[in-house]
């Protein structure tokens, strides 16, 4: 199962995927994997950002990204959204 979870936060669904920095404002985005430790994985699941999860970026420009998540916000850096993949959604 080790394995398994190793791909999943690797990234391995497509080729759509793309880093959450790269995702234009006004976009709908589902979190697809991460490129990182186990420290990074568990301070965004403390943040909500699981895998699987649907966030709206509501703005990205220089450093700051802020996604909507469940009626808040979530405000990231440019390095840690550069670790998050993710792909877009048909909405």
């Amino acid at each position: 199962m080790a394995k398994e979870e190793d791909e999943l936060m690797a990234g391995a669904a497509g080729l759509e995927e793309q880093s959450l920095a790269a995702a234009p404002a006004g976009q709908k985005v589902r979190i697809t994997g991460y490129r990182g430790g186990r420290m990074l994985r568990a301070r965004l699941l403390a943040l909500g950002l699981n895998l699987g999860v649907e966030v709206n970026v509501l703005q990205n420009n220089r450093g700051l990204i802020i996604v909507g998540l469940n009626g808040g916000r979530v405000a990231l850096g440019r390095g840690i959204s550069q670790k998050i993949l993710t792909e877009p959604t048909a909405d």
